[in-house]
């Protein structure tokens, strides 16, 4: 049976794949098509996805008119706010309000969404108030049923039909969580008395005077998550509280058609059987249109689907972190066996102490962040090294009808070319920095010392002969040095790169030969830190990168890491070191100092902030203005051609050049003169 929705399942030991399953072909891992593993070996969660209607390949969940949808989600969340810390979104849920209390879900109620008209829920004189289902995504429906059970009461010895039909009912219902949560604030869960308690944003149904036994709601196609069935009171108890006197559900249903609009996919903890670099990523996506009842492939740049793939890497077989308590209440790492025999963390309330769960958080020690969405096959997510990896694919469409088909998927990984590559940064004028801490002012170009350092335990690492150099702004190659001990020489080549350059070396770093380089840089810092990252290579196969990890090189360098940070006498503010050319320029037309350059320097900017360029006359008037968009911290620059909004040439004079930079904090503004000659 296809995985249409959700399968989620614990990691034990990971999906070993280096050289198995027929998954390792040269130096790619393979996943779906004709020889890679079958997605569904591999799967530990998926929503919505679809891995056996085309064979080697995943594609969005259809939804099939006269097919009730609930059933093939699962398994179901008992909790509104789920306590389960490996809850994921996507799950779907079901839950009632029981005493007014949003949180709790009665196990019963799953017998709603079984599929199974024999199973049934008789309540008499409760206070449910409404029925909330999440389907775990949107999903294109048109159509919701719920169902009295048949039969006789064994409580009653009534029928069910008509006596426990719900007589009077509102359904509404919502696309995102947030209109969900909303609601439940603003009413706090409480019936007042004055219409439907709790209704959602938007109204499907509302009926005082239902008889069927199988009640059907039709409503426009549309994406919706969020249900809420609310039973309107028929009753009341003595001390006024509304009640439902009595009811029965069988059966909660829904319905629709098309193509899910979002379709996700994980894998388990790929075990590849040894350390690796990660190289390029493949992937085949194919786009498809439902017509009638035959697909039909869509010509590129056709079809509003996409399909994107993310990666992360790890050192150890979990990317999950698990904590008890010590007897002084601190955190203590245990292992996920250890950790589920703890008590759980709904029962202990706000206790810390031995023998209670504690957090369960990412492991950034061990495992990377996930990568940047990859949208187009051949991109190289620049991945640290590791022996695991975890895959994520996300299917999206706008159109019912068009969807987005991953045919197969392919990582490129290679032996590591060194144990660890190891690198620290210093200032040139201060190898030993106190406290191991480089401190540079921001703004002023500063040369530096960086050490590079391969750690070999066997003669099968490969070593490398080119290292790429990143650095927190634009920087200048200054030299070179190789061998033991250390001594000047030549790169065979530079590459000049926007943050950094590629030194292409005389000699590979190898077991067998040179071990260290250093080289010096100038370059310049612009916010609180920056990172003198690094990557090695082989020339022969650049796809295949090994990450320069901060850490102790050489005992005459005293800072073992990469990081350098501002000093505090740096700027303080955002914008700095506005200049407007030489403060006169002659547009006249003759090539010679035609153009003003406005140049200006971001400071400490920790997202793009918007900046505004504007040219001023002395009376105020603004004359031209650029918007070069959002900017990150470095230096930037416009050019000014001495001509006003409308095109014409300005006359000659005096004026202002402003320049301001909007933050979170408030806008700062710097002016400058500058003088039009002609």
């Amino acid at each position: 049976m296809a995985k249409y929705a959700i399968l989620a399942y614990a990691v034990l030991g990971g999906l070993a794949g280096f050289c198995g399953h027929g998954s390792a072909q040269g130096n790619m891992w393979r996943l779906g098509g004709e020889n890679g593993l079958p997605w569904n070996e591999a799967t530990d969660f998926s929503l919505m996805i679809d891995d056996s209607t085309a064979a080697g390949a995943l594609q969005p969940f259809e939804l099939k008119p006269g097919e009730n949808l609930l059933p093939r989600l699962g398994p179901w969340e008992p909790w509104r706010f789920p306590v389960d810390p490996q809850f994921r979104s996507g799950h779907p849920r079901l839950w009632t309000d029981i005493n007014h209390n949003s949180i709790y879900q009665s196990t019963e109620s799953a017998l709603f969404v079984d599929g199974d008209p024999s199973t049934y829920v008789e309540r008499r004189d409760r206070e449910e108030i409404f029925y909330t289902i999440d389907l775990g995504t949107q999903l294109p429906v048109d159509r919701f049923v719920f169902t009295t059970p048949e039969g006789v009461s064994p409580e009653s010895d009534e029928p069910f039909r008509p006596n426990y039909v719900l007589r009077s009912y509102s359904l509404t219902a919502s696309q995102t969580e947030s209109g969900v949560l909303e609601e439940e604030l603003q009413r706090g869960f409480f019936w007042r008395g004055a219409g439907p308690c709790c209704s959602l944003g938007i109204p499907l149904a509302f009926e005082e005077r239902n008889a069927d036994g199988v009640t059907e709601v039709n409503f426009p196609l549309q994406n919706l998550r969020f249900f809420r069935l609310i039973a309107i009171p028929d009753g009341f108890t003595l001390l006024g509280d509304a009640i439902v006197t009595r009811s029965a559900f069988a059966e909660m249903e829904v319905y629709g058609r098309g193509y899910a609009p979002v379709a996700t996919w994980e894998s388990q903890v790929i075990d590849l059987g040894r350390e690796v670099n990660f190289g390029q990523m493949d992937f085949a996506v194919s786009k498809w249109r439902k017509e009638g009842e035959q697909l039909a492939a869509l010509a590129e740049g056709d079809g509003a689907v996409r399909a994107q793939v993310e990666i992360r890497t790890g050192r150890d077989d979990t990317p999950t972190a698990y904590f008890g308590f010590d007897d002084l209440g601190a955190n203590v790492e245990v292992t996920k066996r250890q950790w589920d025999r703890l008590i759980p963390l709904e029962s202990r309330g706000s206790t810390i102490a031995v023998g209670y769960r504690g957090p369960v958080v990412e492991d950034l020690e061990n495992w990377s962040f996930w990568s940047l969405p990859l949208t187009e096959s051949g991109q190289h997510p620049r991945m640290p090294w590791g022996r695991y990896m975890q895959l994520r694919v996300r299917l999206d469409t706008d159109e019912i009808w068009d969807f987005a088909r991953l045919d197969s998927l392919q990582v490129e990984i290679a032996p590591l070319l060194a144990d660890r590559i190891l690198g620290e940064v210093v200032l040139q004028e201060d190898l030993q920095p106190q406290g191991r801490r480089v401190q540079v002012t921001t703004g002023e170009m500063k040369q530096y010392v960086y050490e590079v350092g391969g750690k070999f335990s066997s003669d099968d690492r490969s070593g490398f002969d080119a290292l790429r150099v990143l650095t927190p702004a634009e920087a200048e190659f200054g030299w070179l040095q190789m061998g033991e001990p250390l001594a000047a020489v030549e790169p065979d080549s530079i590459v000049v790169e926007e943050n950094g350059f590629v030194l292409f070396l005389p000699r590979r770093l190898s077991p067998q030969g040179d071990h260290k380089l250093r080289i010096g840089l100038e370059t310049v810092l612009y916010s609180e830190a920056g990172e003198f990252g690094g990557e090695v290579f082989n020339r022969s196969e650049q796809s295949l990168l090994q990450k320069v990890e901060g850490g102790d090189v050489s005992e005459e360098l005293g800072s073992n890491q990469l990081l350098v940070v501002a000093s505090a006498l740096s700027q303080t503010g955002v914008l700095g070191e506005v200049m407007a050319g030489a403060g006169i320029f002659t547009p006249q037309g003759d090539g010679v100092n035609d153009q003003l350059p406005i140049s200006y320097t971001l400071f400490r900017v920790r997202q793009a902030s918007e900046v505004t360029v504007a040219v001023y006359a002395l009376d105020g008037r603004r004359v031209w203005q650029a918007r070069p968009g959002t900017q990150s911290a470095g230096r930037h620059s416009v050019r000014w051609d001495g001509r006003d909004e409308a095109g014409q040439s300005v006359p000659p004079g005096v004026y202002m050049a402003r320049v301001e930079v909007a933050t979170d904090k408030g806008s700062e503004v710097i002016v400058r003169s500058v003088a039009v000659v002609y």
